[in-house]
């Protein structure tokens, strides 16, 4: 940690050394300080664990050199690391292993490494409307519902053009594993093309197609734990645990996504997407083709919503999606509780590569009911989910905003044999306010409460359903 904070305060010191020559050269930060507190949240059963609070930490700090007229480059750093998302918390992933004076537990320790977030070089080819953005930079396709590397940076090449002030064109890249080796090659790739069209002042429509290339082998399976859970009969929740879906050879995959963004001078904004999926991931053991098991996929997501604008001071919006899940074709029994036992060879579920977390709760933290006291992971995006949420905010003063939304819920496939599809419903709140122009304070609160698809299905079900909160206060400083 202390050489890289000399590393870094060296470089600070080269580009203020350098910002006398380029008075474009911009150099800022943020620090955001966060407590959070929830209940219920690990098992939806008041009489259980599932209570937490802790305090966490974020620092990012960045440099935006641009350099020339389309010109420029742009470094930004980040606290944490992995599924920290750049967060801190006391006391984990550190020891008081005497590493400072003085240290009584972990109350003088250091918080951590700090990672390149983003590196990336963006400029124009002399003479010509084309440009090349290249390194390590975020991605977001749409609404993010599909793809979102924002969190973290992705390494790629993207090369693009405005033949017209209202048109957009790109062709890109992104990696997602590089064999670095002489070995059996195993890299996996993500293409996209992409165009965005300005056919109206603020109001625009735009297309992409996302093509993933995993050519693998015999000895270089792409293990992929996160996928194999939202298979129907996949990981825990089938009797066979046959993991559909990991252990990865292949994958020849495309989304191919619309959307439609813009407002209206009466104040009335509209947003809409649809996404659908196709091609094949080959899965099976490491003893070659007469293993393998082909996945047709068959993915379907939209997202459509409105809002309305009232003086700039309130506003009113409603929004419904969709993200298919996967069917199964053949269970154990048919009775109550019973486990899938296969999904076949076609894959329905919507997968994703984002972080698009639309609740506090039930996508960030609880997620679906797979079977008998387990539920899935958090982060499923719309993987198996339907929405419609009613929102309403106001900002009743200059530096302060309010605002409320409320979640319908359900699911769209069931994991075991008669299971319920109704989530539940989450209410969240969010208020802003900032104290100083650069400080802002926010607060969270949310409320969870479970529909039957939590509902008990044997003696030994620990998930009972009882509601779940959370709630957050955030500092963040801008400098």
């Amino acid at each position: 940690m202390k050489k890289a904070l000399v590393i870094l305060i060296g470089v600070l010191m080269a580009v203020m050394f350098a910002a006398e020559s380029y008075a474009a050269i911009e150099v800022g930060g943020t620090i955001d300080v966060r407590g959070r507190w929830r209940e219920n949240n690990n098992d939806l059963n008041k009489d259980a664990s599932g209570s937490t609070a802790f305090w966490q930490e974020k620092v990012n700090i960045w440099v935006d050199a641009k350099i020339a007229e389309g010109l420029k480059g742009y470094v930004e750093l980040q606290s944490g690391g992995g599924a920290s998302k750049g967060w801190f918390t006391l006391g984990t992933g550190r020891t008081n292993a005497d590493s400072a004076p003085n240290s009584f537990f972990y109350e003088n320790e250091a918080l951590g490494g700090i990672q390149i977030r983003y590196a990336y070089i963006d400029f124009m080819i002399p003479s010509t409307p084309v440009g090349i953005k290249i390194g390590h930079f975020p991605v977001v396709l749409g609404h993010s519902i599909w793809a979102n590397t924002g969190i973290w940076g992705s390494d790629g090449l993207l090369i693009y053009a405005m033949p017209i002030k209202e048109l957009m064109i790109g062709l890109g890249t992104l990696k997602g594993f590089d064999t670095a080796t002489n070995s059996e090659r195993a890299d996996a790739d993500l293409y996209v093309l992409l165009a965005n069209y300005t056919f109206m002042p603020k109001n625009t429509v735009g297309f992409n197609a996302s093509y993933v290339n995993r050519a693998g082998g015999n000895n270089n399976i792409l293990s992929n734990e996160y996928w194999a859970d939202q298979s129907a009969g996949g990981a825990a929740n089938d009797a066979a645990n046959t993991q559909a879906f990991n252990l990865i050879n292949n994958v020849k995959f495309w989304n191919v996504m619309l959307t439609v963004d813009g407002a209206l001078d009466m104040g009335l904004g509209y947003k809409f997407e649809i996404d659908k999926q196709f091609g094949k991931i080959t899965t099976g053991a490491t003893t070659g083709p007469a293993t393998a098991t082909d996945f047709k996929m068959s993915g379907l997501a939209f997202l459509a919503g409105a809002d309305f604008k009232i003086a700039n001071i309130a506003k009113v919006g409603l929004d419904v999606a969709y993200g298919s899940g996967d069917k199964c074709t053949a269970w154990v029994a048919t009775t109550a509780g019973s486990n899938c036992s296969s999904s076949g060879d076609k894959f329905e579920g919507y997968v994703n590569f984002n972080d698009y977390a639309y609740t506090m709760i039930y996508e960030d933290i609880v997620g679906q009911k797979r079977a008998a006291s387990s539920l899935t992971a958090a982060d499923l995006g719309l993987y198996n989910t339907m929405y419609a949420k009613l929102g309403a905010g106001a900002t009743p003063i200059k530096d302060m905003s309010i605002d409320l939304n409320v979640y319908y819920l359900r699911a769209v496939k069931e994991y075991y044999y008669a299971q319920k599809k109704n989530i539940g419903l989450e209410a969240d709140l969010i208020f802003g306010y900032n104290i100083y122009k650069n400080l802002k304070w926010t607060f969270m609160a949310g409320y969870f409460f479970p529909g039957n698809h939590y509902d008990e299905i044997n003696s030994a079900d620990t998930v009972k359903g009882d509601a779940a909160w959370a709630f957050e206060q955030k500092l963040s400083l801008k400098f």
